[in-house]
């Protein structure tokens, strides 16, 4: 029996679940229905297979049959790195919903299996212990606010995800494309994480958790953190936490931008990544923010000097008074 993770969390909100009709998030999709969490569902349809419609239509009547509020999208993607774009429109498509009807958490169907295979890539690349774990906590919305994500599945194997579905007769889609193995993360899926997640989840398991407690301790705490706003200390473990912030931002470090990132730190700089958000230092500390313009008051521009607020931070602070007099506190 899947044990769900996350229960306490999930009940009472307003949830919104990822959904596409294959077998992990048509496995959650049920067992979300056994523990009676409310949900709706929200499916984008890439158009990559003859499929597609049909497993559109399939969800449809799911949600229908089930009460679920159901909502869709669709975009043909062609040309250039098709799982990084993908990725973007979806995400989009989700903080939309959640700015326009409310949702307060999106629920990811990612499992075990999931995890390892972004391990394994990430090992397979060169990656610290900073960057081979997880994936995101939280989803930034254009109005600043961070909705929860809940991966209830993230301790369950794939195996026990596709009994679940055969013993109790459930009706999913194989997306074809998985098969694929020109797909880095096809290729160990179909010759690594698969066949060593049946053999040793429990392990794996075991030491995700264990990696994840060493994590924090390497990455160690915001000395401040409000409304899209992070400061931490300008020191060794900056990078690494400042890796994580950039993360809540919607900014995925390279391993060039990181470079730069760090040299940046390091010289007390300041620099702009993915054309969104401002990274800057000073000999204390590390502060990182949303860009923003704006035409500063003469008075407001000294108190921010006093304070040693960096000048590419400052627009966010004019915007966001509260989190400004909170800052003011924190530097003083």
């Amino acid at each position: 029996m899947i044990n769900l993770e996350f229960l306490s969390e999930l009940r009472g909100k307003k949830l919104l679940l990822a959904f596409s009709h294959g077998s992990d998030s048509t496995a959650l999709f049920h067992l979300l229905l056994r523990e009676s969490i409310s949900f709706d569902c929200a499916l984008f349809n890439y158009k990559t297979r003859a499929s597609s419609d049909c497993e559109e239509a399939s969800a449809k009547e799911l949600c229908e049959r089930f009460g679920k509020r159901f909502f869709s999208k669709s975009a043909e993607l062609k040309n250039g790195n098709f799982e990084s774009k993908a990725r973007a429109l979806r995400y989009d498509f989700f903080k939309g919903l959640c700015l326009e009807h409310g949702y307060r958490g999106l629920v990811l169907a990612h499992q075990l299996n999931d995890y390892f295979e972004w391990f394994l890539m990430r090992f397979s690349k060169g990656a610290g212990l900073a960057n081979l774990l997880g994936f995101d906590e939280s989803l930034r919305l254009e109005n600043g606010e961070n909705i929860a994500i809940y991966r209830p599945l993230k301790n369950t194997p794939k195996h026990e995800i596709l009994a679940f579905l055969r013993q109790n007769n459930i009706k999913y889609f194989n997306d074809e494309s998985n098969k694929d193995e020109s797909f880095d993360r096809n290729y160990i899926r179909a010759n690594f994480s698969d066949k060593f997640i049946a053999s040793f989840a429990a392990g794996v398991t075991r030491t995700f958790e264990a990696l994840n407690a060493d994590k924090k301790v390497l990455l160690g705490d915001f000395a401040f953190e409000s409304g899209g706003l992070f400061v931490l200390k300008n020191d060794e473990k900056a990078i690494n936490l400042a890796d994580k912030a950039l993360k809540k931002l919607g900014v995925l470090l390279s391993a060039d931008s990181r470079a730069v990132a760090a040299e940046t730190m390091k010289k007390e700089g300041q620099i702009v990544l993915s054309h969104k958000v401002a990274l800057c230092a000073n000999r204390t500390f590390v502060f990182i923010a949303p860009l923003k313009t704006a035409v500063l008051k003469k008075e407001f521009k000294e108190e921010c000097r006093v304070l040693k607020i960096p000048s590419k931070i400052r627009a966010f602070l004019f915007f966001n008074e509260d989190i400004f007099k909170d800052l003011k506190e924190f530097l003083s």
